[in-house]
């Protein structure tokens, strides 16, 4: 019996870690990618922890700065940028890395290297002309690598077993030259790493991402503050209109009741851009279009539906007796309302808060429809993800910054929400 109620719970705590792992890792990887920067969110494997300084290897070739930044993924240096100007690779440097060099920094390993250079010379330019060499009759093997490999599916398709054999014994020579190149390459890069460069660590700025973001998109902070105002307009909306009409269905009875209550969530069975056009129009005449007060009153349509459920629910779980006896003791029915039964669904309405905030607050479809020239924030986001293509770490880092709202008001109305899920306590 024991060991059968070890399992059960075993198999419980490996379910329910299964699922917060398939909820958190999603959430996770969006904010890991946004905090790298574009050498890290590019490089493969995709690194799940972003790194918090930059690993810089200074080289001076032909007189011009060549500047190698190190990669996790690859376990070796990558070129960043070859310039004879300062301002070039600090801003470069800068836009591919998050991390700025500043000058001093800069010029202190530029006398340093100078000075190993300077030590070195004869030996640093004979092992630059091996390792150009060697990569020169490397890339005349892989040319001919691929011209082999080719014939050699011709000659498969064909079934010429002479010539089969013949090309499978060129590939194979040709595979261990190549192998033996790179590894002279290899050992003469990390020869000529000793004494003709220099490394430094530079730290790198972890929000750089939402610093540009918000710098790429002029209008994005205007959009962030006008998305708010909107959300917080339909929930005011929503519960004001769903509260009362919420309070009614569970009060009051009346023919008609329960069609009714069906027919509130009529709306919400059509997607929200299907009516997006015709609300356009009606907007316009009444001259709310593309301003927060007229994206509130669409959102709000949908969302009164889903409060009238759930504040109906909550005012039907608190009893009409405590009303009535705070009546007896002299209270109008409007205070009853106020003082004993408002605070007592108090969790119901946060509920449905929360639920019209979130659902107005991502809302893209309708928005992009309702607006022109004062978009709200996941429009300024969904913008951004299109035209900005290959700034997979700008866009995580909008996608972050669109989330963060709506998990604060969450936060912030927790204790409601608990309480809801704990039932209406008297």
């Amino acid at each position: 019996m024991k060991l059968n109620k070890i399992a059960k719970q075993t198999l419980f705590y490996i379910i329910i870690a299964g699922i917060v792992l398939v909820i958190l890792t999603p959430i996770y990887f969006l904010v890991s990618i946004s905090l790298m920067s574009d050498q890290e969110a590019y490089d493969w494997p995709t690194q799940m922890i972003p790194s918090f300084v930059n690993k810089f290897k200074l080289e001076i070739v032909n007189g011009k700065y060549l500047i190698s930044v190190f990669s996790k993924s690859k376990k070796e240096f990558s070129t960043v940028i070859e310039t004879s100007s300062f301002e070039e690779l600090q801003k470069f440097v800068r836009n591919k890395t998050n991390s700025n060099i500043k000058r001093e920094v800069f010029e202190k390993n530029v006398e340093t290297l100078k000075k190993l250079m300077k030590i070195n010379g004869i030996k640093i330019k004979d092992l630059r002309s091996r390792i150009n060499d060697l990569k020169t009759k490397l890339n005349k093997l892989t040319v001919n690598l691929v011209k082999y490999k080719s014939q050699l599916k011709k000659a498969k398709e064909f079934n010429m077993s002479s010539l089969i054999e013949e090309l499978n014994q060129s590939i194979n020579s040709i595979e261990i030259k190549k192998r033996e190149y790179e590894l002279e390459i290899s050992k003469l890069k990390t020869e000529l790493e000793k004494i003709g460069s220099i490394k430094f660590t530079v730290s790198k700025n972890l929000f750089d991402n939402y610093i540009n973001f918000f710098k790429v998109t002029s209008n994005a902070l205007p959009a962030l503050f006008r998305s708010i105002q909107v959300s917080l307009l339909t929930v005011l909306i929503s519960l004001t209109i769903g509260g009362m009409a919420g309070y009614a269905f569970a009060r009051y009875s009346f023919k008609g009741k329960n069609l009714l209550k069906l027919s509130v969530l009529f709306v919400r069975m059509f997607p929200g851009i299907s009516i997006a056009m015709p609300m356009v129009i009606i907007l316009i005449n009444m001259g709310f279009y593309d301003k927060p007060i007229g994206l509130s009153l669409v959102y709000s349509v949908g969302q009164i539906g889903m409060t009238i459920w759930i504040t109906a629910s909550i005012f039907m779980g608190i009893s009409t007796e405590l009303e009535e006896a705070a009546m007896i003791f002299g209270t109008t029915r409007f205070g009853a309302f106020f003082k004993v039964t408002l605070p007592l669904a108090l969790p119901g309405l946060a509920a449905s808060a929360m639920y019209a905030f979130i659902g107005s607050w991502s809302e893209t479809a309708q928005a992009i429809v309702l607006t022109q020239f004062n978009p709200t924030f996941p429009v300024v986001v969904y913008q951004t993800l299109v035209g900005a293509k290959g700034l997979i770490n700008l866009t995580a880092a909008g996608g972050v910054s669109l989330a963060l709202p709506a998990v604060v008001f969450t936060l912030i109305i927790r204790k409601y929400i608990l309480q809801m899920w704990g039932g209406v306590k008297v």
